[in-house]
């Protein structure tokens, strides 16, 4: 157990393993400062009478400002790190690349990046625009490659299961139109939304390198790397939530791929990830006013059941055949059946991962502090106008 610790936080064999624990640790001192000038900025707001609303907006502005390039340069900086990494290692025959996988999935994450830092830098409608036709442009040309891979034969047999396809089609469509009717009053992506979107990924991106259990065929149980996209989600709506659900997705499909089918890469990666964003779905259809805890659970378990949905058709369809193996290896007949075997699969991690990530929420919501930021942030981002900073006295019933 003290080796499998020392893995995750102290290991240091090899450059990429030294990259990994140091970019956990840098993940960890950002939070954690970010966490410290959030409570320092109100702090200030409870002193109102030194300072006065218009100068705490201002500061609000200003760190919010700060933490986004922040952000970003270490996005830029992890994203240089690992590739230079990836590359040392096919060198050196560690790894094997494959160019016409690898470069467009790169070519997404940095398209991300660069729309996040365009939409600081210029928040107009205009640059939105443009930001969403290249960031659509770059995920497009992800399943386009993936499809000429597949379908030329350099990857083995290609899987041609029609259920594979429809299964992919339906759950998109469910997460995003579940997303645009439960988040019908969220308001456009602002620099505060920027900002919290890119720590929220970034945190939860290295957290999901704190594993406590791996399955053999991609899938583990984390230190709740689910719950700051959860937070940012039920913060700032289920769209928003979605986006930033997709763009981790995408990191995790470079930090670690495990991709047999252009279909599956899409259930197993880009949508699971992007139905996390549901969270927010319960408190955007304001149903349990005044109950923020059951909100969340509530959002969780559905962003969780979305989730589920995408890795269960993908494990059918895609992985199904290896259930005769792990029926045989555990003698239990019934694993040589897909539905079943693809059913005990993601139930063996993603309702542990979801225990987890509801253990950690509540110890959080139990803050009454806590809670009057959440409904702060969210009351901005769905167009109520709030104060011009954080308000000093909680602004929600306690449950």
């Amino acid at each position: 157990m003290l080796q499998d610790i020392k893995n995750y936080f102290a290991n240091f064999d090899g450059a990429t393993n030294i990259c990994r624990t140091v970019a956990l640790w840098l993940c960890i001192v950002l939070l954690i400062a970010f966490i410290a000038t959030r409570l320092y900025i109100l702090a200030l707001g409870k002193k109102s009478k030194k300072y006065g609303a218009d100068e705490l907006a201002v500061a609000s502005k200003i760190v919010n400002g700060a933490w986004i390039i922040i952000a970003l340069l270490v996005a830029v900086g992890l994203i240089v790190t690992f590739s230079a990494c990836y590359f040392v290692g096919v060198a050196n025959g560690d790894e094997v690349i494959q160019p016409i996988l690898f470069y467009p999935l790169l070519v997404a994450v940095l398209a991300a990046v660069g729309s996040a830092i365009a939409l600081f830098v210029k928040p107009i409608k205009l640059t939105k625009i443009i930001a969403a036709a290249v960031c659509g442009s770059a995920f497009l040309a992800v399943l386009v490659c993936m499809i000429v891979y597949y379908a030329s034969g350099d990857a083995g047999e290609a899987l041609s299961n029609i259920g594979l396809y429809i299964s992919a089609v339906v759950v998109v469509a469910a997460v995003v139109v579940f997303a645009v009717l439960a988040d019908r009053k969220s308001g456009a992506f602002d620099t505060r939304t920027v900002t919290f979107a890119a720590i929220c990924v970034a945190m939860s991106f290295a957290l999901s390198y704190v594993r406590i259990f791996r399955m053999p065929m991609g899938g583990s149980i984390t230190f709740a790397s689910m719950l700051p996209l959860m937070l940012f989600a039920f913060m700032f709506g289920s769209r928003k939530g979605v986006l930033a659900g997709l763009v981790y997705g995408i990191l995790q499909a470079v930090q670690d791929p495990w991709i047999i089918h252009p279909a599956q890469f899409v259930l197993d990666y880009a949508v699971a990830f992007a139905a996390i964003g549901l969270t927010g779905s319960i408190r955007d259809l304001g149903l349990f006013k005044g109950r923020m805890r059951t909100q969340f659970v509530l959002g969780a378990c559905i962003a969780c059941a979305f989730r589920f949905m995408a890795h269960y058709f993908a494990g059918v369809f895609a992985f199904g055949m290896y259930g005769a193996e792990f029926a045989e290896s555990y003698n239990m007949p019934a694993l040589a059946n897909e539905y079943f075997y693809s059913f005990v699969y993601q139930c063996m991690f993603l309702i542990p991962e979801l225990a987890v990530v509801l253990a950690a929420s509540m110890l959080a919501f139990a803050s009454k502090n806590f809670r009057k930021q959440i409904d702060f942030y969210s009351n901005a981002a769905h167009g109520q106008k709030p104060p011009a900073t954080e308000p000093a006295v909680a602004t929600e019933n306690a449950e």
